[in-house]
């Protein structure tokens, strides 16, 4: 029986280390980002916006797709599916990052939204100008 609990205390005890490991380790989005600096047009530090969880990620844009990652998720989006592109100094929300500006990212379905540092956003600017989608023809009478 001691030997059974021995064995539970010790698995509880590494998965606790590896868990403050993951969090609280090296710098992880810097690692992420100098993996992409490489292959990408621009790489900088972000944050998701989820509801009202910000989560930091790894920017990152080559010519057709754009990437957004943390030590938790890796995820992208094919440019050719973004209709509109905007930079805002407030959320959809209504509230104000505490600092940087929003980049909305809207398609067909869904809308992202990611707090840039301020030093970089005019850099985004140069790399995802601004676009909206077209308004509809009005109808002939």
């Amino acid at each position: 029986m001691m030997a059974l609990v021995s064995i539970v205390a010790v698995l509880v005890v590494a998965f606790l280390g590896w868990n403050l490991y993951r969090r609280f380790g090296s710098d992880r989005i810097g690692e992420l980002i100098s993996r992409r600096r490489d292959s990408s047009r621009l790489v900088s530090r972000g944050e998701l916006v989820d509801g009202n969880r910000h989560l930091p990620v790894a920017l990152a844009v080559t010519s057709s797709t754009f990437f957004y990652e943390n030590s938790d998720m890796q995820a992208s989006l094919d440019l050719q599916w973004i209709r509109e592109i905007e930079y805002d100094t407030e959320l959809a929300t209504g509230a104000a990052p505490p600092a940087g500006k929003v980049l909305r990212m809207r398609s067909d379905s869904q809308t992202f939204e990611f707090v840039l540092p301020e030093d970089v956003v005019a850099r985004w600017h140069l790399m995802m100008p601004p676009r909206r989608r077209p308004a509809p023809l009005a109808a002939a009478s």
